[in-house]
């Protein structure tokens, strides 16, 4: 017993394992999404949360993250001075952190800017009037890019960008990454020289081994040919540099302030980095069009009409058995060996016929009779005693009393099981509901969670399917004891 007991254990962990994989990879994000560890290294790690937090403040780019990891043994005094100094800096000196990256959905900075310009614009349509621009959703609303150290960059002007600065202006001064001289000055080398380190000329990079580690200011010729030919002129004379100098004769403690930060608000940012995939996911399934009613309707309708058919059907082949039974028994089951793809485009061509294309007659009529519950409900009606109904006649009870009154309710275990059969095929359809339901307004809740999975990276559709098991899980939970009475009292019988 203690060796069947430990294998039944051994195997429920390899059953929960995978599940709990995914429940914790939908709390991660690029830098970890891809570890396959159970317990992610920023629950109880600050130094790991600290490397996070800095790869999402500067949007994953490796090549700015080295360039700003300068000022990491400044003192708190120093670290003062400088978010005194952020906080102000002109907004054309400085760009707005945790933008999106390139491989992500989803940022700190774009989540802001929508709920600013849900704020400012009740509907959609004003926003694209206003704007002149097709936004489907306010998620699909981004900000204005933002390219202040690249020479000869303007913004496009207009509305959008006016009210993008008034935006930028309200945001705290975590936000904020100063436009510095010296990465332009690094971007400016690299340019010149193609990304070749050591084709850089000594006197231009001094001993560094890499562009990041370039410092500034460089030697007079080298700092006027930059000036002419790399460095913006809204910066000539005026850099952040020359700006932090006024106020300390050290480097800016860039790599201190946000060590620190963490540190001051490591409880804030470990928890925004674990609700942050479920709540875009979340946004996403209530924003995009009608999914959640629409799954809802289709499973009520699913679990109404096989619960109306199947029993009837089933009820007939018992109570009235003709000489060709077996064959009907046989004809229903023999559809349980085909694939249900196979029934796809039939299903789709009479559909179109029909002229039910897009409703929910055609998510739900194909699936309404299905062979397996009627032979199981056959074989549980044959099972029910005969006195039962002879008693039932006697006292002058029609037929179809006999079935509402006496076979259904004996029958609700069975019952109970086919129904929650019925809510997880309507739940989980995807292929089909897609095939006949292509007006994104007919969408269930499966389609948009896989058009989703085309652009969102790992950890963000690991946060779709948890989302997406919640309900199946706690209908199964909840229905533990109807699946084994449904499962258990026909074979008992």
């Amino acid at each position: 017993m203690a060796v069947i007991y430990s294998l039944l254990i051994i195997g429920a962990i390899t059953t929960l394992y995978p599940f709990a994989v995914m429940v914790t990879t939908a709390t991660k994000g690029p830098t970890d999404q891809n570890d396959n560890k159970l317990w992610p290294a920023y629950w109880t790690d600050n130094a790991a949360l600290t490397e996070k937090y800095i790869d999402d403040k500067y949007a994953g780019d490796m090549s700015r993250i080295a360039a700003t990891r300068i000022g990491a043994d400044a003192s708190p005094e120093e670290v003062a001075k400088y978010r005194k100094f952020l906080a102000e800096l002109p907004p054309t000196h400085w760009q707005s952190g945790f933008t999106t990256p390139a491989n992500q959905v989803y940022s700190r900075l774009s989540a802001a800017y929508q709920a600013e310009m849900k704020a400012k614009f009740p509907r959609l349509d004003s926003l694209n009037q206003a704007y002149l621009e097709l936004n489907t959703t306010f998620s699909s609303v981004a900000p204005p890019a933002e390219n202040q150290q690249r020479k000869g960059w303007l913004p496009t002007p207009g509305p959008k960008y006016q009210d993008y600065v008034a935006f930028k202006e309200k945001l705290p001064t975590e936000f904020r990454i100063p436009v510095r001289a010296q990465v332009m000055y690094q971007e400016w080398l690299r340019t010149v020289y193609k990304n070749q380190i050591g084709d850089v000329p000594v006197a231009a990079k001094g001993e560094a081994t890499t562009f990041e580690a370039i410092a500034w200011p460089p030697p007079p010729e080298w700092r006027t040919r930059f000036e002419a030919e790399g460095l913006p002129v809204a910066y000539k004379g005026d850099t952040v540099e020359d700006r932090w100098a006024k106020v300390s004769d050290g480097p800016m403690p860039i790599a201190a302030e946000e060590a620190l930060w963490v540190q001051e608000n490591a409880g804030v940012i470990r928890q925004d980095f674990l609700t942050r995939n479920f709540r875009y996911v979340g946004g996403y399934m209530l924003l995009n069009g009608r999914a959640l009613i629409n799954t809802a309707i289709f499973c009520l309708l699913a679990i109404l009409t096989q619960l109306t058919v199947n029993p009837l059907a089933a009820y007939v082949l018992s109570r009235y058995p003709m000489k060709s039974t077996a064959r009907v028994l046989l004809f229903l089951l023999a559809t349980m060996a085909f694939p249900a793809e196979v029934a796809m485009i039939p299903s789709f061509l009479l559909l179109k016929d029909l002229g039910l294309l897009n409703t929910f007659a055609a998510l739900v009529l194909p699936a309404a009779a299905n062979g397996y519950m009627i032979f199981l409900l056959k074989g549980f009606f044959d099972s029910l005693p005969n006195e039962i109904f002879e008693s039932g006649q006697l006292d002058g009870a029609k037929e179809s009393t006999l079935m509402m009154r006496l076979a259904m309710p004996l029958s609700k275990p069975v019952l109970g099981y086919l129904a929650l059969l019925a809510f997880m095929g309507a739940y989980g359809a995807f292929m089909y509901a897609f095939l006949v339901a292509q007006d994104q307004r007919m969408w269930t809740l499966m389609v948009f969670i896989y058009q989703l999975q085309q652009s969102a990276p790992k950890a963000v559709m690991m946060a779709a399917v948890t989302l997406a098991a919640v309900p199946t899980l706690v209908v199964f939970l909840s229905a533990q004891r109807v699946i084994m009475r449904g499962i258990v009292l026909p074979g008992e019988r």
